[in-house]
């Protein structure tokens, strides 16, 4: 979850023009040199003219090709086409940048009435969400993931003034301010339904951490944050060793008063966060070279096990890239050295890979498959804003049958990664219609799931 100051508006500009506009520069300039290229070339050589023969031929190739063009859009028909993708598109970012700029407090609670709004879902204090024809349930966990920007420039960039860090206290500060606002506000705009209307969603956010912006005890490298990187994880996760039990860890985590936090970091401590969110983009290498930066990540992996701390990791080839150091960081490949070692790490790699990197979605399904890797896991996030997505899916999980796919079922996580999301989709009701409709999962692997393999993963069932 977050709002046009975390991550700040630059990085998502530099998403839009690296993810949207660049990919569509470099395709039409293709198109534009590349093809008149090669047609001059092929006449050249075919007909053994010379160059001026040549480029005049192509000349009059290319003058044919403008006019057909130009004859073709001038079709009524199809130019309205491409006006309403072009402003379908635009829209879809000015959505987007809509529900960024608002408070993270009020954008739960238009979630929430986005949901109840949709006649399509029914939801009312009296009926809950219903995904299949015996499926219902009474609430949304939501896991608003925090990504750690702090010296995501690292004086890379060459302009006068340049984004060095964004302190992760003021961005941990604004989402734990905006779940409390949601609690105590949304009776203001969500109106009960014959009896109080209960919030539909349960809020339990997940902590960025890039260990490279941390140091240990003892060690002389200067890192980004004052907090040493033991200080930070017993702070925030010290008291997670009680939890014995996932019920002991559900029954902590909801015994959090968001309703009472004031606004301060130093209030913050056990159990405010239920797991750590890591995002290579932006700098976190699962797995260091370098011996002190490995240090860290040992350290933190070593911690999680002991206390059952769920780690989600992007995984995919899209998301906020700072530097083309960092592309490969995001691979299922860098995790292989991380789980040989920690076979039992509570892990999951978010995106399942990314539809575009068909290997990296192979590498997962081999981890799932031919491991004893009990927790680890890959969610769909993202993977469900066309019902496109979902036919590729199907021809996943049709690859495999009987006992191969029970175990894949068990190990894949529903996720929407809302707000970015918006990008490509209307709406968080519009994901998840198009998850219920959706016929590539049985009706028992979609609450494996949205329910059971989220409970293992999270520990609290």
């Amino acid at each position: 979850m977050m709002n046009l100051s975390h991550p700040n508006l630059s990085v998502m500009i530099r998403k839009v023009y690296f993810e949207g506009i660049r990919p569509l520069l470099v395709k039409y300039l293709k198109l534009v040199i590349l093809i008149p290229l090669a047609l001059w070339l092929l006449i050249k050589f075919i007909f053994s003219l010379t160059f001026l023969e040549a480029f005049y031929k192509l000349s009059l190739i290319v003058g044919v090709i403008l006019l057909v063009l130009l004859a073709v859009f001038s079709i009524p028909a199809i130019r309205k086409y491409m006006t309403e993708k072009m402003k379908s598109k635009l829209g879809n970012v000015m959505n987007l940048l809509a529900i960024m700029e608002t408070d993270i407090g009020d954008c739960f609670i238009q979630m929430e009435e986005d949901l109840r709004n949709n006649d399509y879902l029914k939801i009312n204090d009296n009926h809950g969400l219903k995904i299949g024809e015996n499926i219902v349930y009474d609430k949304i966990i939501l896991t608003p993931l925090i990504m750690d920007f702090g010296l995501k420039d690292d004086g890379k960039s060459t302009l006068p003034y340049k984004v060095r860090w964004k302190p992760i206290v003021a961005q941990i500060e604004d989402l734990c301010i905006g779940i409390r606002d949601y609690y105590v506000d949304r009776d203001k705009y969500i109106k009960p339904v014959g009896h109080a209307a209960k919030p539909f969603f349960k809020i339990f956010p997940f902590m960025g951490i890039n260990t490279q912006n941390y140091n240990m005890k003892g060690s002389t490298t200067n890192g980004g944050v004052s907090m040493l990187l033991e200080d930070l994880l017993e702070k925030n996760f010290g008291k997670f060793k009680d939890d014995t039990t996932p019920e002991m860890r559900r029954a902590s985590l909801e015994a959090i008063q968001w309703e009472e936090f004031d606004g301060s970091i130093k209030s913050i401590g056990s159990h405010y966060f239920m797991g750590i969110k890591v995002y290579p983009p932006l700098g976190f290498d699962p797995w260091p070279e370098d011996s002190s930066e490995l240090a860290k990540v040992k350290y933190m992996y070593e911690f999680t096990i002991k206390n059952n701390i769920p780690i989600t990791a992007h995984c995919s080839p899209g998301g906020f890239l700072v530097d083309d150091a960092y592309r490969d960081f995001s691979s299922p490949f860098k995790w292989v050295s991380v789980l040989e070692s920690y076979p039992d790490l509570r892990l999951n790699l978010a995106h399942f890979g990314g539809e575009e990197k068909p290997a990296w979605r192979d590498k997962i399904l081999e981890l799932i498959l031919k491991h004893d890797y009990k927790n680890f896991y890959t969610d769909i996030s993202y993977q469900g804003v066309h019902k496109e997505s979902y036919k590729s899916l199907r021809k996943v999980f049709d690859r495999y049958q009987s006992e191969e796919r029970k175990r894949l079922s068990e190990h894949v996580i529903f996720g929407t990664d809302f707000m970015i999301n918006l990008q490509d989709i209307t709406s968080y009701s519009q994901y998840m219609k198009y998850f219920i409709e959706a016929d590539t999962f049985t009706p028992e692997e979609k609450d494996m799931m949205c329910r059971k393999n989220a409970e293992r993963f999270l520990f609290v069932g």
